[in-house]
């Protein structure tokens, strides 16, 4: 299926909010890379992802995008699930035949709640949905895909298996192909950064059960696991030779130093 992976427009003016918990002018644009999304565009052949908000993108534009797509995946939250939800319907009332899913925390804890919002949204993916979206993607029965959660031909929701944890990480392909396929790298700034940056994960999950903390609770889970310290080398060399304005290189695990012979 001809995939698009989509981060939404928002409302007009949005500057992709604080940016951190750190101290940092407010009036700056801060925008965080899509990796949750070019993680599984990554493993999609021939996806496109779109970011729209720090690209300046309207709904109109990515409308007449969509048009050419099968299948559209979009990275939602619980701030943004309204207009996201809004989106979709947009997308799928200018293609009618285009399946549209939700991936990220807010889905992965209401699947029930977030496909009932409307019969728009297709199927949401739990979890770590990496694999899921891919299967999805490659036109498997729905029934059959671990992670998935859908509306049936009957219009009853269904919700399948979990998909087991992800144990060998060197599985996911580097997402810094995808970044310079389809984002503009200066369009992204973090105030604590230099500029031009680039973020990505070299693990996910953390030990840790802080209340105040989303993604190991919602997506990666309670056990650090790492890529190899070569996968991770290599990917930076490649970014080094493909991205030559960069001047920071960002991990943004839960907590890369929890394995310190590692860091």
């Amino acid at each position: 299926m001809r995939t698009l992976f989509l981060q939404a427009p928002s409302f007009d003016g949005f500057d992709g909010g604080a940016g951190s918990r750190y101290q940092a002018r407010r009036e700056i644009r801060s925008f965080w890379y899509p990796t949750w999304l070019a993680q599984p565009a990554a493993l999609v052949e021939g996806s496109k992802l779109i970011d729209a908000p720090p690209h300046g993108l309207k709904l109109s534009d990515v409308v007449a995008t969509a048009r050419d797509f099968d299948l559209v995946v979009l990275h939602t939250s619980s701030p943004s699930f309204g207009s996201d939800i809004k989106t979709i319907e947009a997308l799928k009332s200018a293609n009618p035949d285009l399946k549209a899913g939700l991936i990220g925390a807010k889905v992965a804890v209401d699947p029930a709640g977030s496909l009932s919002a409307s019969k728009a949204v297709d199927f949401v993916a739990g979890n770590e949905f990496d694999f899921t979206i891919k299967e999805v993607a490659e036109g498997r029965e729905w029934s059959r895909i671990s992670g998935l959660s859908y509306r049936n031909a009957e219009t009853r929701i269904v919700h399948n298996d979990a998909r087991a944890t992800l144990e060998n990480m060197d599985a996911l392909p580097f997402v810094t192909p995808v970044y310079k396929r389809d984002l503009k790298i200066e369009n992204y700034f973090i105030g604590y950064l230099k500029h031009p940056y680039i973020s990505l994960y070299t693990g996910r999950g953390c030990k840790s059960r802080c209340t105040f903390c989303l993604w190991p609770q919602t997506v990666g889970g309670h056990r650090y696991r790492t890529r190899s310290v070569g996968h991770v080398t290599e990917e930076i060399a490649w970014a080094q030779k493909a991205f030559p304005q960069v001047k920071e290189f960002f991990f943004d695990d839960d907590t890369f130093t929890d394995d310190l012979p590692r860091a």
